[in-house]
């Protein structure tokens, strides 16, 4: 890393961790040869004027505190004032974006009750199951996962989904 650190974001000859997010976010929205630069820069994602300046990400965001990386609250945002937290892990986990792979499924449990759900991390956390197994099953790769089935729902043509659902719900 190159520079003379005049902001002081030095830690023991290393950059801190601070400016090691702010490189990080710089990178994956502005550099294409970033390992995640097609899940940022290549989506859109930008970093603000203002923010392309370290100091003015410093005094914006403060340092970063221990545990915590920079997030982004409305993902399908850029990096601005406004718009970042420091987060833990578990909260980066709850703002993620919708995966493309994520579809509307019914999840029945061992007593033959039927839940609704587009988000198999959410849903995986709140019934003690593995994502990865409920995505499997969503793929045709299993057959259940501790007990439970799983079915992506689909409308039928010309009808909306979101009806559909809530007449199979309330019916």
């Amino acid at each position: 890393m190159s520079g003379n650190y005049k902001h002081g974001h030095k830690v023991n000859k290393k950059a801190s961790p601070t400016y090691n997010s702010w490189r990080a976010m710089r990178a994956r929205c502005q550099h294409s040869n970033a390992s995640n630069y097609e899940r940022y820069g290549g989506q859109g994602i930008k970093v603000c004027d203002r923010w392309q300046d370290f100091e003015n990400f410093l005094s914006d965001m403060g340092e970063r505190p221990e545990g915590k990386t920079l997030d982004r609250i409305d993902n399908n945002k850029g990096y601005e004032p406004g718009n970042c937290k420091w987060s833990t892990p578990k909260e980066q986990s709850q703002n993620r974006k919708t995966l493309k792979n994520q579809h509307l499924f019914i999840a029945t449990d061992t007593k033959g009750t039927m839940f609704f759900s587009d988000n198999q991390h959410d849903f995986a956390r709140q019934h003690d199951l593995i994502q990865g197994n409920i995505a499997a099953c969503l793929n045709g790769k299993r057959k259940s996962h501790k007990g439970w089935t799983f079915k992506r729902f689909t409308s039928l043509p010309g009808e909306d989904l979101f009806s559909v659902m809530r007449l199979e719900c309330y019916a």
